[in-house]
């Protein structure tokens, strides 16, 4: 009866590696960077994807909530893999309200570097300054309604209704609504480095 048990053991074991080496690399993780998500050693890991270690629940959960899935799509061996399409229902978005109302529109997966963003800007009001974000981060923005005056560092631009720009967010940068009169709107995608 034992040999059963192991051997039950050592299928779960398989499948739970295979299911995490599988969501590792479609969310583009290394073995360090899912490392340094869980805060379980790249080696466990790699153990784990070999089915060389058997992983406790928690040690699951943990990897399991760095790649954005639940616990089950790694105990089933892959059979509940993240979707390939990922919605993001009007309203459910994260959001704030101050200075400007903003809410993500864009779902990310696993991995992803992107975020899609919808900006209120009220009149007369400045975003920022804004810290540098990491090298190689760009920021695409569209103006929906209104105006804005977008400065990067020491460069600024003018944008007007139906207007685009691409930024190299790499220093500090600003978003104002120049306005006293009428509330901006912009959408923003912002590829991270």
């Amino acid at each position: 009866m034992e040999y059963m048990v192991s051997t039950l053991e050592d299928e779960v074991s398989l499948r739970v590696g295979r299911a995490v080496k599988q969501q590792r690399e479609a969310a583009g993780f290394s073995l360090r960077t899912l490392a340094a998500g869980s805060g379980i050693s790249a080696s466990m890991i790699s153990d784990i994807e070999r089915g060389a270690k058997s992983p406790t629940v928690s040690t699951v959960v943990r990897l399991a909530q760095a790649l954005g899935v639940g616990a089950a799509a790694l105990i089933d061996g892959g059979a509940g893999l993240s979707p390939r399409i990922r919605v993001l229902r009007s309203g459910e978005g994260a959001g704030g309200e101050y200075p400007a109302r903003w809410e993500r529109l864009g779902p990310s997966a696993p991995g992803s570097r992107i975020d899609f963003v919808r900006y209120q800007i009220p009149p007369s009001t400045i975003l920022g300054p804004t810290a540098a974000h990491t090298a190689g981060t760009v920021e695409h923005m569209h103006v929906a309604v209104g105006a804005v005056r977008v400065t990067v560092g020491d460069e600024t631009a003018e944008l007007s209704e139906g207007d685009s720009c691409s930024c190299r967010t790499d220093a500090p940068h600003t978003i104002e609504n120049p306005d006293p009169s009428t509330e901006a709107l912009i959408y923003l995608i912002v590829e991270r480095g």
